[in-house]
């Protein structure tokens, strides 16, 4: 959930949140994802910068306030680069104007209308109580079958409050009302993560796109705390407009709302593809 507008403080963004915040109704059990096929599965896409450089088709997009995006070798989780957000600050926590530091990609045409992805992220020194996005997915709305940036909704990976979140967005600006899941699970902290993500826009013979799912280090994440952002507030949700395709992928970290912790972000292994592409196992993990 994030705040938009400069004159939106830390009180009135309190007062939004809890004027449409609830406890998420009961969901049936869902059945397990599909086993994982890891880089091999036909139309999947793997990114492990170790180019050393930002890789091919990705180019700058957001580059807001201090701090720095890079590929570099001070941490990677496997080989010897990752993309590295650096000592991102500025703003004041709870307005409007944080750091943003990104990268966007442009999909092939024939990519569809299902995004299973896969990053590993690692925070340090502090978690942000603020909006951190970390990585989202666009589309064309009913009826359209491309346009620029500013009309695709989209579907976003992100952290708000130390927990992990995800969003579901109409077209920004404004980007709300916007329909928001926020999990009980806290940031994980001086350690790498594996965080995965199904963004399915088909949604079967359902009328909406389907909710965001995430999973953290394989384990799927509770949402106890949904509720609608919007600017003035409102309780009404969002309709998820279906997709037929896919068309961009932004990558790296933005923050709505302001960093006072000069705070580092790596991702490494970041992957998409139409279906799970999955973790390393833990004792793999465990070796590096």
């Amino acid at each position: 959930m994030r705040a938009r507008r400069d004159w939106w403080g830390p009180s009135l963004l309190l007062v939004a949140l809890a004027s449409c915040s609830h406890s998420a109704p009961a969901r049936p059990v869902a059945p397990p994802p599909p086993p994982a096929r890891g880089c091999e599965a036909p139309g999947t896409r793997c990114w492990d910068f170790e180019e050393g450089r930002i890789p091919d088709g990705w180019t700058p997009y957001r580059d807001e306030l201090s701090g720095e995006l890079r590929v570099d070798d001070s941490r990677a989780r496997s080989g010897r680069y990752a993309l590295h957000a650096s000592k991102l600050v500025g703003g004041t926590e709870g307005s409007q104007g944080g750091p943003k530091k990104t990268l966007r990609f442009d999909l092939p045409a024939g990519f569809g209308p299902v995004l299973w992805g896969r990053v590993y992220v690692y925070t340090t020194p502090a978690r942000p109580l603020s909006h951190a996005g970390l990585f989202n997915a666009r589309y064309p709305r009913p009826g359209q079958s491309g346009g620029a940036v500013e009309t695709l909704d989209w579907y976003e990976l992100a952290t708000y409050r130390q927990r992990y979140m995800a969003i579901w967005h109409p077209p920004e600006p404004p980007g709300f009302p916007e329909w928001v899941q926020l999990s009980d699970t806290p940031l994980v902290l001086d350690a790498w993560a594996c965080l995965e993500w199904l963004f399915d826009g088909a949604n079967g013979t359902h009328p909406e796109a389907a909710e965001p799912r995430v999973w953290l280090n394989g384990t799927e994440l509770r949402w106890p705390e949904t509720f609608v952002f919007a600017d003035p507030p409102t309780t009404e949700r969002p309709v998820r407009e279906k997709a037929t395709r896919f068309t961009m992928l932004e990558a790296g970290v933005f923050l709505y709302q302001g960093l006072s912790v000069p705070t580092d972000w790596w991702l490494d292994d970041l992957a998409v593809g139409p279906q799970r592409i999955g973790c390393e196992p833990p004792a793999a993990e465990a070796a590096r």
